[in-house]
């Protein structure tokens, strides 16, 4: 070799470490590094290709849905509705929770009707908000655009009582995007909401409940 210095100098010397550090090993300790060595190989590959490739979207979100009530008595028609319905949907899992804050309903026929609803009915001071969780009990393809009809079986919360619930569902999926709508009943029995008898004729003891709302890929 011409010359023995410098970098070719650097690149023998660590040749030469190596190879006198390798010569040190048992057999068993250099079958031990060699399967090291693959593992790690395995994994720089399987990092290599999820980064490559996007994860599925997998969870699906609303934060300004609509859920409505509507109260038909003899002498009365009750109505209000709130736009701050929350939820969150595991489309792998098909597993849903949704929550609406019970203060955030408007409409009713006057002032002191909301004020009834909240502090005499629903109590929200106590029992703010109304949950229902579950899971869809229908085998769902929600990467195929469609309107699809399902079930949803979960527990519904509400005044502080959970109920069992079966709800049909109609889901429309498009474009990455998820609306679902349903309309259901609650008896206020099932939920411990007593009515005094001076109002039974202005308050339905079935309340008819109606929900939109359009889920989007959680970021």
């Amino acid at each position: 070799m011409p010359f023995k210095h410098g970098r070719i100098d650097e690149e023998d010397d660590n040749a030469q470490f190596f190879s006198n550090l390798f010569s040190t090993f048992t057999q068993r300790e250099t079958a031990l590094l060699h399967r090291t060595m693959n593992r790690l190989i395995l994994l720089l590959v399987f990092f290599s290709l999820y980064s490559a490739t996007p994860p599925a979207i997998k969870l699906y979100s609303t934060h300004d849905g609509d859920v409505a009530f509507r109260s038909e008595a003899p002498q009365e028609i009750i109505s209000a509705k709130s736009n701050q319905l929350q939820g969150i949907l595991d489309i792998d899992r098909k597993v849903f929770v949704f929550r609406v804050e019970l203060k955030t309903f408007e409409g009713f026929n006057s002032g002191l009707q909301r004020e009834h609803f909240n502090d005499k009915f629903l109590e929200t001071e106590t029992y703010p908000e109304v949950i229902f969780s579950g899971k869809i009990i229908e085998d769902l393809n929600f990467q195929t655009d469609g309107v699809y009809s399902i079930r949803a079986k979960g527990k519904l919360s509400i005044h502080g009582i959970e109920q069992e619930r079966i709800v049909k569902v109609a889901i429309t999926i498009k474009n990455h995007l998820i609306y679902i709508e349903s309309k259901f009943n609650v008896l206020l029995a099932d939920h411990s909401i007593k009515v005094p008898k001076v109002v039974h004729e202005k308050i339905s003891s079935e309340i008819g409940i109606e929900v939109k709302a359009l889920l989007k890929p959680k970021s």
